[in-house]
């Protein structure tokens, strides 16, 4: 028995996207209620070059994921404000916080010149690579960040939730977009053959280093999640309640 990888690739990918679409409503909602950045710098410079490349240079061959990267770029416009805004205040330097937004801005350049020239080199059509590992960084910058500011301002317990679903359901678009592209192979019914024919890839886009590279996202975002409820709780906030 199996099931349309297309199918289970649609639900997926917008399930991910949706999931992803609530983190940037949360981070724009509490950064502007915190008066806070809550996306780190470098994660929000990256983001911002990864989605305008895929949204008007490199055009993904999929619609879904097309218009998913534009919508995507458009909520960062509030979060590129905030960091305009609130972004010096969360560092103690003072050559940052008063160079902050040419930093910035020299950051989104820094991250487009080099997605720019690491997505035709790796062949990265769908963005794969450059997304997982862009989205590795984000993880462990979001739990650098909490443990830095040793404070919750800017960040809830649903934006941590949101972001591990948005890109568990991530890596299962990719997962059967493997099976789709393989001669349009349906995913066994079978969790064993599903998971010995993913473990046992070794192409684009299930490749041994994305299957390196997600559980590693995986296991930061949990930690995310522990760290920002333990926060929480230790200032005496009710997580649940917090959006």
């Amino acid at each position: 028995m199996s099931i349309s990888s297309t199918i289970l690739n649609n639900i997926c990918a917008n399930s991910s996207g949706t999931f992803w679409l609530v983190t940037y409503i949360g981070i724009i909602w509490r950064g502007f209620k915190d008066r806070s950045l809550g996306m780190p710098l470098v994660a929000l410079s990256a983001n911002i070059a990864w989605e305008f490349l895929f949204a008007f240079i490199y055009i993904p061959e999929r619609q879904l994921l097309h218009y998913a990267t534009i919508t995507w770029l458009f909520f960062d416009i509030p979060i590129v404000l905030q960091c305009f805004l609130y972004g010096a205040y969360d560092t103690h330097s003072q050559f940052m916080k008063k160079n902050f937004r040419l930093i910035f801005i020299a950051a989104i350049a820094i991250c487009f010149v080099i997605l720019f020239n690491l997505i035709p080199e790796l062949k990265d059509t769908r963005g794969v690579y450059s997304g997982y590992g862009q989205n590795l960084m984000m993880s462990i910058l979001f739990v650098d960040m909490i443990l830095r500011r040793d404070d919750i301002r800017g960040q809830s317990l649903y934006i941590a939730t949101t972001k591990l679903f948005g890109t568990l359901f991530a890596f299962l678009t990719s997962s059967f977009e493997f099976f789709e592209l393989t001669a349009g192979v349906d995913v066994p019914f079978n969790i064993n053959e599903f998971l010995t024919a993913i473990i046992s890839s070794q192409t684009y886009p299930m490749t041994p280093l994305i299957k390196v590279i997600y559980p590693i996202i995986f296991v930061f975002d949990a930690l995310y999640i522990v760290l920002v409820y333990q926060k929480s709780q230790e200032k005496g906030i009710n997580p649940w309640v917090r959006f």
